[in-house]
């Protein structure tokens, strides 16, 4: 008999069901690092589909905006720091984003003693919010007031298509004001491991060389 028990840990304790496993066991395969892999090269059409199209972002001594339970800030062992090199400021965000207003005061002014602002990196669904979906009109309040000062914006979707189902909203409107998207397909989906990022051309070529040299 089938455990039915359901493991609410986390989503990412999902795994892969049969049909899952006979696809995988099934699929074309090839060189990706060659862009040769058909399987994958439709993966990120798709994504690019639901996403719309959307430098590195970020240079050592930048600064990243981001909330105070954002998951770059309280997880990840301070990779931003260690990584990128760049320094984490937080802003209180109970809504889940940064208001414009909050935003606005958060951003450097000009000056050599200041790091720059240079992203703003939005969540949704925001974990530490209690898993809470972020309407599509509070991401483009914060995202235009970041861009008035040339910050640029980026969302952590690990959980976007669960933000869309709650929201009923497509995944590509909850986003139309950033300028990159991460998503993950662990969470949720059942898959034993697996992200995309969505960008312009330039940024993913960027993002392909950090990839290779990580």
């Amino acid at each position: 008999m089938a455990d039915a028990r359901v493991d609410l840990r986390s989503d990412t304790f999902t795994v892969p069901d049969g049909g899952m496993r006979r696809a995988m066991a099934e699929a074309e395969v090839g060189d990706d690092v060659w862009g040769e892999d058909p399987t994958v090269r439709r993966l990120e059409e798709t994504i690019a589909a639901r996403l719309g199209t959307v430098a590195a972002q970020t240079r050592p001594g930048d600064e990243v905006i981001s909330d105070f339970e954002g998951h770059l800030v309280v997880y990840e062992v301070a990779g931003g720091a260690v990584v990128a090199g760049v320094q984490l400021r937080g802003v209180d965000s109970p809504g889940g984003v940064p208001s414009g207003a909050a935003v606005e005061a958060a951003v450097r002014p000009p000056n050599i003693h200041h790091p720059r602002s240079r992203l703003l990196a939005l969540e949704n669904t925001h974990n530490r919010r209690g898993g809470l979906a972020v309407a599509a009109d509070a991401v483009a309040e914060a995202a235009e007031a970041a861009h008035r000062h040339g910050v640029l914006v980026h969302c952590d979707g690990a959980r976007l298509f669960n933000a869309s189902v709650a929201l009923d909203c497509p995944p590509a409107t909850l986003v139309e004001h950033c300028d990159t998207v991460s998503v993950c397909f662990s969470k949720g989906l059942g898959a034993p491991v697996g992200s995309a990022l969505a960008g312009d051309a330039g940024t993913i070529e960027e993002a392909r060389r950090w990839r290779k040299r990580l």
